[in-house]
């Protein structure tokens, strides 16, 4: 007997639902709230970063700056990137192939077209930004949903891609851990 099962269409639809009320990029250039720096600090946490400063982008020409700052922390990516495998191992193992692939490039590119008009729109309202950078916005949001649907589909729901999404959610982009700070715009 196999434990493969149906996708849970209301888990995706939920998903879509949360992906369209977000506040994409709306936050840009504000001040930091006391709800981003939780959920930074959660995301940071869940990923092995204890102790992080949060750090905050003032507009795209710093965002940008920042994105190419030499003291990335790779380890941040890597532990995203191990996390990610592994959930989407589990999540392969729970559904079948090919529904489950289906369904995450369906909701990523109907997520794709909507956030890549959110980061053009912010970048509009805040200016200087440059045209590249409005796809660099658009692909991490992206990444960050499909993240989120990978971890509720292996049923992993405390994972770091829920304060991560949040942080989305809330108007902000999170850039990544340059030295010991995780940097939001």
């Amino acid at each position: 007997m196999s434990s493969v099962v149906a996708l849970p269409r209301a888990l995706l639809d939920t998903l879509r639902v949360d992906v369209r009320a977000a506040s994409w990029f709306a936050a840009l250039g504000e001040p930091l709230t006391d709800g981003d720096r939780s959920d930074a600090t959660a995301y940071a946490e869940a990923l092995g970063f204890d102790f992080l400063e949060i750090g905050l982008a003032r507009d795209w020409p710093d965002a940008e700056r920042l994105l190419k700052a030499p003291d990335w922390t790779p380890a941040w990516w890597d532990r995203e990137e191990a996390l990610r495998r592994s959930l989407l191992a589990d999540a392969e193992a729970r559904y079948p192939e090919a529904a489950l692939w289906s369904a995450l490039t369906d909701l990523t590119t109907d997520a794709g077209d909507l956030v890549h008009g959110k980061a053009a729109t912010a970048a509009a309202r805040l200016g200087s930004a440059a045209p590249a950078s409005i796809h660099v916005a658009a692909g991490a949001a992206s990444q960050a949903i499909y993240q989120l649907a990978v971890a509720r589909l292996a049923g992993q729901s405390a994972s770091p891609f829920e304060s991560k999404f949040r942080l989305y959610a809330a108007g902000r982009w999170p850039l990544g851990i340059l030295g010991s700070r995780l940097v939001l715009f």
